[in-house]
């Protein structure tokens, strides 16, 4: 059971609950899931990432446009990869925005920059982090799909304690791991949470987050369109837009970055 994403869906009002969505897929890279806008998450669908997958199939197949997202969201503890998808989308689908401080930027060049000099760690692999590597003291990508010079997932007990900045996959959101990397922060470090997954929620801040790397839907008919026809989140930087969402928003203003307008 997740106390984090428990935690998040006490923060959705409660007539979103009763809302059916208006459209959703599952698709191979992303899924989405539309109630009061549409709320996207990466697909749960590797064996390597999701420990406690069960083969069996998603229930309600066929039916789940008649599901309350109230319902929907109970799977966030399903050991079925794909209905914890929907779950995590239909939270990202409802949660309250409006009055939050939000900015444009991409959470990579925020690690780049709070890394200078720093031990700097990934949990899981992200494109084009020459930029953080050469300007970190260290760097070290942990992964539950190690590459030649990476390091285990089981060795992040011994590794984060001693890190400065960690940027981690929101994938972390979607197969219980969040909370347990949380659990091994260093005092005073500095936790980045970055992908599609993410909610744009402060409960993050209280398990640890300091830095969310998260997006919103701009254009749901382009996005929709597009997951359907193999889209990755990368793929989709015309209809998603980008934000970051800070427990102090003075680490991104001395950045000058521009706040980022929610408009529901």
């Amino acid at each position: 059971m997740s106390l984090l994403l428990d935690a998040i869906k006490q923060t959705i009002p409660e007539e979103a609950l009763e809302l059916k969505p208006s459209r959703l897929a599952a698709c191979s890279n992303v899924t989405l899931l539309q109630t009061m806008r549409m709320g996207m998450c990466s697909t749960l669908n590797d064996d390597r990432v999701f420990e406690f997958h069960v083969r069996r199939p998603v229930n309600n197949l066929g039916k789940i446009q008649e599901m309350r997202l109230g319902e929907i969201l109970d799977w966030t503890d399903s050991l079925q990869g794909i209905e914890r998808s929907f779950a995590l989308a239909g939270i990202n689908s409802a949660l309250p925005l409006k009055g939050k401080k939000f900015f444009e930027g991409n959470a990579l060049d925020i690690t780049a920059w709070l890394g200078t000099d720093k031990k700097v760690a990934t949990i899981g692999h992200f494109p084009n982090t020459q930029h953080i590597s050469s300007k970190a003291k260290s760097f070290t990508v942990i992964e539950k799909r190690p590459q030649e010079g990476d390091r285990k997932a089981s060795e992040a007990v011994s590794i984060l304690p001693e890190t400065d900045v960690v940027t981690i996959t929101g994938v972390t959101c979607l197969n219980d791991t969040l909370e347990g990397l949380c659990a091994l922060k260093k005092p005073g470090s500095i936790y980045i949470l970055l992908g599609p997954s993410v909610p744009l929620s402060p409960v993050l801040f209280d398990f640890g987050v300091d830095i969310i790397g998260g997006s919103w839907i701009e254009n749901p008919d382009t996005a929709y369109i597009k997951a359907l026809q193999g889209a990755s989140p990368r793929n989709m930087k015309d209809c998603v837009k980008s934000v970051l969402f800070a427990k102090d928003p003075e680490i991104l203003t001395k950045l000058n970055l521009p706040e980022a307008l929610f408009r529901e």
